[in-house]
């Protein structure tokens, strides 16, 4: 399996490389793992819980902006991979050389019954898991307005290319005011998602034409994450407008 793993004298927050790391032996549950090697990585589905044996191991997540954040350092005795969701939110990877034990997930209840110290962990872990992601859900419904505007200039780069003209040129010509209440956002609103899409290299600036869609097949990847909105917008797949 691909797996992305900090380099060998590395910290964390330091540049990334990539190896490959062989799957675990299933016949066993208990794992040796060298330095800086990946327990599991965000995304991927919970298959068991984790008990360190011997070493430590460090918890860490990746920001949208695609810096480092420890989250915590497991210890001997201390077990680590719960929560509530289906895959993991946080990367776990070896701090030295470690020991860990595989354990069945629906053996988790019994493990910390007369454990405190886990039992602790555990609601902790179910917490974090909760932020996590209530915080996604905030950022998705942040992403929203770009993905509405950004199937709205795929429309109209579709329009002007059944018209003879340069899809990628969109004009001036419409009021700022006008496309944010067709969107459904404030002007303040489209602004940012026109910036967002700006910083992506997607679009840019063009005097006097307006604006250039530099990357119109990475718009209509975007458009896509919401396949009903041209339909919804009086837009047909193909460009077309059912408001004129």
């Amino acid at each position: 399996m691909l797996r992305m793993e900090l380099a060998e004298n590395a910290g964390v927050g330091d540049d990334f490389e990539l190896r490959f790391i062989g799957d675990k032996d299933a016949t066993s549950d208990v794992w040796h793992m060298a330095r800086n090697e990946l327990l599991f990585e965000a995304g991927d589905i919970k298959r068991n819980v984790y008990r360190v044996e011997s070493g430590a191991l460090c918890i860490y997540r990746t920001r949208p902006d695609f810096t480092i954040e420890v989250v915590e350092h497991v210890l001997a005795g201390e077990l680590v991979g719960m929560g509530f969701l289906e895959r993991h939110a946080v990367s776990a990877r070896a701090e030295v050389e470690t020991t860990v034990r595989a354990i069945a997930l629906d053996a988790v209840e019994q493990l910390i019954e007369d454990d405190p110290h886990n039992a602790a962990r555990y609601e902790e872990a179910m917490a974090r898991e909760f932020a996590f992601r209530r915080e996604s859900l905030v950022n998705s419904a942040r992403e929203r307005p770009m993905v509405r505007l950004a199937a709205f200039l795929v429309a109209v780069s579709n329009r002007i290319r059944e018209e003879g003209g340069d899809p990628t040129l969109i004009d001036d010509s419409v009021d700022c005011g006008v496309i944010a209440d067709f969107l459904g956002m404030s002007v303040d609103l489209l602004a940012l998602s026109l910036t967002q899409l700006k910083m992506r290299g997607f679009v840019e600036t063009a005097p006097p034409h307006g604006l250039r869609l530099k990357d119109v097949e990475a718009l209509d990847a975007i458009a896509n994450e919401q396949v009903d909105w041209l339909s919804w917008a009086g837009f047909g797949r193909d460009g077309s407008s059912a408001l004129q």
